[in-house]
Order: structure tokens, then sequence, then C-alpha cells
């Protein structure tokens, strides 16, 4: 922290300051961090591992993009508030942190050095986050940087996702680069009412994907979080997709405040068989290659999903808000 803290200082990006460090080094460190001297402005973002491999093959930064977030997704507890966006020298700055904590030479020894624009905010509304983008691919000696946007593909953002294409072509070929899209469910009402933003359609995402993906690309990812209700019907994702330009990936729905409000809850736990086991069988014989990826009870217990260690921070405060809609 001491060296994130002197970094800080020196390029300028004051005040910010981290407030709490949760979690554990073997699994994940959840940090919130106050930036521009305002306690309503917090964000987090993560230190992680998969605990699968050893950092030296695989590390992960999870990093926010805005200060709370305007889509509002139900299940989120980043969507319960939004006061705006990162700017480029604050979103970097959660990266700095990170690495020069652990390498102050900046020389990152990971096999993949995985930078997930995936926790707090929806990166396609920030334009800062081109720029970041831009800037990561020198910032560091990180021969395995590959970034990494979770999207729910808000309809305003066209411009941004065409911006990103052509950046990815410049400077992340041969499968540098990971494009990640929250459908959730195939019908288009749930994805409504679960993720209430004017958004792509399926169609739409079939289209820009097929357009983003050049050969030696990593697929682009379609990610379904399984719960109750949300239905995944293999033949409709099969009309739409190409399995040789996408990959499937399934996740439960996490246990969230919010979620449990909206009586929300993940069936990838108490009916795996069914939920996902079947569900996998059909998609591989559709063509498709499939992500299964559940977190540890670690994770759970530290309340490591988007936006619920500020949310815990801003209920302690008093501060209450409602995402501006889009």
């Amino acid at each position: 922290m001491a060296q994130a803290q002197a970094l800080q200082a020196q390029s300028g990006v004051l005040p910010a300051r981290v407030i709490s460090v949760t979690g554990r080094d073997e699994a994940a460190l959840v940090h919130v961090a106050e930036l521009r001297g305002d306690p309503a402005l917090r964000v987090e973002y993560v230190d992680a591992v998969d605990p699968r491999y050893p950092r030296s093959e695989k590390w992960v930064a999870i990093l926010s993009t805005q200060f709370g977030c305007p889509v509002g997704c139900l299940m989120c507890e980043a969507g319960g508030w939004y006061r705006g966006n990162l700017s480029v020298d604050e979103i970097l700055w959660q990266v700095d942190s990170v690495v020069f904590g652990r390498y102050p030479d900046g020389r990152v020894p990971s096999g993949k050095f995985k930078v997930q624009f995936a926790r707090m905010g929806e990166p396609s509304l920030n334009p800062a986050v081109l720029q970041a983008l831009r800037e990561l691919r020198t910032r560091y000696d990180a021969p395995g940087l590959i970034p990494c946007v979770a999207t729910t593909a808000p309809c305003s953002a066209s411009r941004w996702f065409s911006d990103l294409r052509d950046l990815k072509r410049e400077l992340y070929t041969g499968g540098a680069f990971q494009l990640q899209f929250s459908v959730n469910s195939t019908d288009e009402g749930i994805r409504d009412r679960v993720m209430p933003v004017k958004k792509w359609r399926m169609e739409d995402i079939a289209r820009y994907g097929e357009d983003f993906f050049l050969a030696g690309d990593r697929k682009v990812v379609l990610n379904f979080a399984l719960a109750k209700g949300w239905p995944l019907s293999v033949p409709r994702l099969a009309a739409v997709f190409d399995p040789e330009r996408f990959i499937v990936k399934i996740t439960p729905l996490n246990p969230t405040d919010r979620a449990a409000e909206e009586g929300m809850a993940t069936v990838l736990y108490t009916d795996r068989e069914h939920a996902c086991d079947r569900v996998v069988d059909e998609l591989s014989a559709r063509g498709f290659e499939t992500i299964i990826s559940i977190g540890s009870d670690e994770e759970m217990a530290i309340r490591s999903n988007c936006g619920q260690a500020v949310a815990v921070g801003r209920a302690a405060q008093g501060f209450q808000g409602r995402p501006e809609s889009l």
C-alpha cells in the first residue's frame, strides 16, 4: 500500500487513498479506495489469483470504471447508485496500486496478467476506458498482459464499440484481448428486466462479435449467470451465434443483497445436473466451447462480488442513491 501511495503522489493522481483491504493474498484482496477526497466517491478493485494456478502463471486485476453504475442490473450492488465516470488516471491508478505494490520495477512475470474492466461500472459508457486500454499496452513490462472488457452492450455506446474494435486490431492482436458480453438469458424480456438499459439484442451482439473477431483472437465470451426463471435455450443461442467465434461462459448468480431483495437465486448449486451439465452437453453438441466459472466459498464470505464492499461502506455512512436512466 505504501508503494501505491508513493506512486500516486508522484503521478499527481490525488487525492486518492485506500480505505480498506479485505481477503487473503492466496485468493483475492478486495480494495476499497476513496477518490477526489470525497467519501461519496468510492470504488473497488481486486487483486486476485485463480486457485488452480500460481501467480507466476495467472494473475488478475479487476478494475472499476465508474462510481456506481447507471445500468442498474437488479442483482448488482453497484447498480443502486451512480456518481459518474472515473478519469483515465483514476482507472490506471488501480492497476498501478496492485502492480507496483507487488513488483516495484513494473515487471510482471505472470504468464497471463488479466486486467479486467469488470468491477463497478459499465466500461462502454466511459470514454476514458479506451485511453486506459491504450496506455496499458506500454505502461508495464508485462508480456502476458490480456485486457478483458465485460459489458451489457448499451445501445448508446455503439461508437465506443467501433473504436474498441479498431483499438484491439491495432494493439491487442494474437489473442491478447478478451471481450465478454453479459447475456444472462436467451429470453429478451428477461434480459430487459434484469439489465434495465436499452441494449443490443442478441442478434446485434452476434453481428458485432463476428466483425470484432479475427483469426488468432480469443473467442468472444457470452456470459450466462444461471438463475431461476432465466432460460438459456441452446437452440435459440445456436441460431444466433457462431461457435467458431463465440464461447459460452456459465456462472452462478452471486448472492448479493440486491439479488436477495429481488427474489433472485442461482440454480447452479441446487440443480447442477439439470441447470449446468445438461446445458453444457447441449452446447457441446452444437459445437460450442464452454467455461464453467464458480467462485469459492471464501470469495463469497469476503463479499467479493461487484459493489458489495462499497455498498457496505455507503450504508454505514448513510449514503443513498438511484441509478440515472439511460
